[in-house]
């Protein structure tokens, strides 16, 4: 007796009969549909199903691809089979059509993100190789294939299959592969969603008078209308108005409207021959485009991202790492006008380090430095409300605004953030304590119109000098006598 398969071989084959299986199953319904509830004259001027699989392929693993041809191949076989086609003719034609939609996915980059996609080098003369490449080997051979079953011309054909092909997958691909992207989702979030469907309507509207009209020449106007969606809504959202665009267009052409469903039948260039050329001449006119947009979107994205760090550091101090007098003045000057607008009282506390020169004669500047970092984090530290901005001010000195703030708040606070040094217990021989601590001092005022700012920094800077001169380590509010000793 021969071994049975092994229960490994089982889970190597068991998800590429199921990817197979799923893949028939989902073709074969589909291509059943476009034939039968679509209009099926159509696609002789459009092919969609070649597009969507390409995409497929570029999101998937190469290890997956087989599976995947497999089932498209015997879902779409099964489809047309269902529709009348005779299953000796699918038998040679499906390989013909995943030919094509194999060469076309391996003339283009995997796909990961739609930017990095859309970024890689030759993006477009790769996209146009397989728009042509593809779809021109199976339209030979597909012609073969007519001529010798069917006695069809060559050109005739040729026409019947490989144009369609190609217009299809320059409609169809780039909708597919932005579906799943945050672009795609980004459009129809109900902030963006009104903007998304109005700019789409336009742009269908603008299809219908194109290829509705046939008494007045309106192709020039097709062009203008999905560069503006493609400016307004970018790459995904110029993605859905391609393929309804093409949609509208195939449907009145075929239903008799418009400038190409009245074509002259003595005409050298058939009438889907003509409707190809002009939207496909109008696709490969908006891919550049759109590469260029996305581009220039993508560096204006990173222009804003850079000044906005570059505004940061400008607003931190390099040794520290908290705000500087720059983002304090800045502060200052948005808080002031608030409290001058609401009528509510604005608190400001400088804080001093005590014999900071000392301290760097005696440990050295390096010591210097981690004994600022050290005050910093702590006062950074310390301040519990968004809207409370401290500061280094300069050297050894530092600021902390407060909003919303009466002195007695000010005095509260500038009393936690002066224990909060001590409890340091950084070692400063030059100090009466023997460790560093600051003195402090606050104010606050509610200011009227007409008022200066500075005027609230004199007084809590004048209170500051009073703590020094008063012995250090202790804080005192604007002219006032109150202060706490320890």
């Amino acid at each position: 007796m021969f071994p049975g398969p092994s229960h490994s071989s089982r889970r190597t084959w068991l998800p590429g009969i199921l990817t197979a299986l799923l893949f028939g199953v989902i073709y074969a319904i589909v291509d059943l549909a476009l034939n039968r509830l679509a209009f099926a004259s159509g696609w002789t001027i459009l092919w969609p199903l070649n597009g969507v699989s390409i995409a497929i392929l570029l999101m998937r693993p190469r290890s997956d691809w087989p599976a995947i041809l497999i089932g498209i191949g015997a879902g779409a076989g099964i489809g047309e089979c269902m529709d009348g086609n005779s299953i000796r003719m699918e038998l040679l034609l499906r390989p013909i059509s995943l030919s094509e939609v194999t060469i076309s996915a391996l003339l283009l980059p995997h796909f990961s993100t739609l930017g990095d996609w859309l970024r890689k080098p030759h993006i477009f003369k790769r996209f146009l190789g397989a728009l042509v490449l593809g779809p021109s080997i199976s339209g030979v051979l597909a012609a073969i294939v007519f001529h010798v079953s069917a006695h069809q011309g060559y050109l005739s054909a040729f026409d019947d299959w490989a144009p369609s092909d190609a217009l299809g997958i320059a409609v169809t691909m780039p909708l597919a592969l932005s579906l799943r992207t945050p672009e795609m989702r980004d459009l129809f979030r109900p902030v963006q969603l009104l903007k998304t469907v109005s700019v789409l309507a336009l742009a269908f509207l603008v299809a219908g008078l194109v290829f509705g009209v046939s008494r007045y020449p309106l192709l020039f106007l097709l062009y203008p209308a999905l560069f503006l969606v493609e400016s307004l809504l970018a790459f995904s959202g110029s993605a859905v108005a391609v393929l309804g665009v093409a949609l509208i267009a195939v449907y009145l052409t075929d239903g008799g409207r418009g400038p190409f469903g009245v074509w002259p039948k003595d005409l050298p260039v058939s009438r889907d021959v003509a409707i190809q050329i002009y939207l496909g001449f109008q696709l490969l006119a908006l891919f550049p485009a759109s590469i260029l947009l996305l581009e220039r979107r993508r560096m204006a994205a990173e222009l804003r991202d850079t000044n906005e760090q570059l505004m940061m550091l400008a607003s931190l101090d390099g040794l520290t790492g908290i705000p500087n007098r720059r983002s304090l003045d800045e502060r200052f000057a948005q808080e002031w006008g608030r409290a001058v607008r609401l009528q509510t009282p604005l608190g400001l506390v400088m804080i001093d380090i005590d014999h900071f020169k000392q301290f760097n004669d005696l440990y050295g500047h390096h010591a210097g430095d981690e004994c600022l970092r050290a005050v910093a984090s702590v006062l950074y530290g310390e301040v519990r409300r968004t809207h409370d901005h401290v500061a280094r001010f300069g050297g050894e000195e530092f600021a902390l605004l407060l909003p919303h703030t009466d002195v007695d708040g000010a005095f509260h606070m500038a009393e936690i953030l002066r224990q909060a040094i001590v409890s340091l217990a950084i070692d400063h021989r030059g100090c009466a304590n023997g460790v560093v601590t600051v003195s402090i001092g606050c104010a606050a005022m509610t200011p009227k119109l007409g008022d200066n700012r500075l005027s609230l920094l004199q007084v809590a800077d004048a209170a500051l000098y009073d703590a020094k001169r008063s012995g250090r380590n202790r804080v005192h509010i604007g002219e006032t006598a109150r202060q706490i000793v320890r």
